[in-house]
């Protein structure tokens, strides 16, 4: 049996300007117990992504949470993920706007944690071909995606098991794959399960690899999830079965994994987001008649038809709702204007967005 490996990237995310309340019941419920529950499986290695105006509410409300998180990277065990600050969908920003975002979260990490992050999290996963150069233009060399973007491209399952490289025009990243089996298992089904899912992997052979990338709130936020994973014990529970199986099972990062093994190949996405995101995205009809049609030829291929039947991409929902495309083009016109007083003023775009995100925290 081979040895498999395993990366839970773990996104935590609440819009800006969220009610306070709601953000300590997400605090109580979620954040905190999850810090203190890793803290004490010392043996474990997790990636963690705070969106910038987390991290700054954190930081004025609760620093003992920068604190753990603090501890927790100093000890090698937690990579820090970079990610537009403000959790911008990236690709509906202008490209100016895309890097000063990522770099300004880049340089609030660096100056809060002493640490500089080599990965971002990208929001909800909206892909497009051309944000490999954006995303390099700002630093990062790795992000995950979920499996689904791959296997919209052909990727063979057995190929899933890794990274590969992407590029744009010679801006080169790495992308991992998230396993859309792992996110519907964790925390859901009981831990037996998800053990004897990485056991079958492992007996894949070679160094397999499976990424969880998925939100932080399921753990303690969504509904009756904050009694399953600490007061009915999952979480211990999951923990606990990662260490005892810790000869077959290593927990790793995006930095440490890509560091000690070579990519899977090539590969370019098509535009995509995770495949629920696609079918929210058509008209009323169009999304009856997707349904019906994956019902349909599941019934031939089973869970195959998932990657063979796609619904509309993100940019759509400018075309379902009509208010949404309104504040998005108001978006591009202030932030056009925004930069022409920038260069009338003589300033740096760069040093704009650093005096922006310490004027905010």
């Amino acid at each position: 049996m081979s040895k498999v490996y395993l990366i839970l990237s773990i996104h935590n995310h609440q819009p800006v300007w969220n009610f306070d309340h709601v953000l300590e019941d997400a605090y109580k419920k979620a954040y905190l117990p999850f810090l203190k529950m890793l803290a004490r499986h010392t043996k474990l290695k997790l990636v963690l992504h705070y969106s910038g105006n987390l991290l700054v509410w954190l930081e004025k409300k609760h620093p003992e949470a920068i604190d753990m998180i603090t501890a927790l990277i100093r000890a090698g065990r937690v990579e820090l993920l970079s990610g537009g600050f403000y959790e911008p969908v990236l690709c509906c920003l202008p490209e100016d706007d895309r890097v000063l975002q990522i770099k300004e979260m880049t340089a609030y990490i660096k100056g809060t944690f002493g640490y500089t992050p080599r990965g971002m999290w990208l929001a909800e996963r909206v892909w497009e071909p051309h944000l490999p150069k954006c995303i390099s233009k700002a630093g990062i060399e790795y992000l995950p995606l979920d499996d689904y973007h791959f296997k919209l491209a052909g990727v063979d399952d057995r190929d899933l098991l890794g990274y590969h490289v992407t590029e744009e025009n010679g801006s080169v990243i790495k992308i991992f794959s998230g396993s859309e089996e792992l996110r519907y298992s964790i925390p859901f089904k009981d831990v037996d399960s998800v053990i004897s899912y990485l056991k079958e992997v492992s007996m894949t052979g070679g160094s397999p690899l499976l990424t969880l990338a998925d939100d932080g709130e399921k753990f303690g936020v969504w509904p009756d999830t904050f009694s399953h994973c600490y007061t009915d014990g999952w979480l211990e529970s999951f923990f606990s079965a990662l260490e005892a199986n810790a000869d077959w099972i290593e927990t790793t990062t995006f930095s440490e994994y890509q560091e000690r093994f070579y990519p899977v190949g090539k590969v370019y996405l098509p535009a995509a987001s995770y495949r629920e995101m696609g079918e929210w995205a058509l008209p009323p009809d169009g999304a009856l008649d997707y349904e019906y049609a994956l019902n349909e030829l599941k019934g031939l291929l089973g869970d195959r038809a998932m990657s063979l039947l796609r619904g509309g991409t993100w940019r759509s929902f400018f075309a379902k709702y009509p208010e949404s495309n309104h504040i998005h083009k108001r978006m591009l016109m202030i932030s056009k204007k925004v930069h022409e007083a920038v260069k009338k003023l003589g300033v740096r775009s760069s040093e704009f967005g650093v005096k922006i995100s310490k004027k905010n925290s």
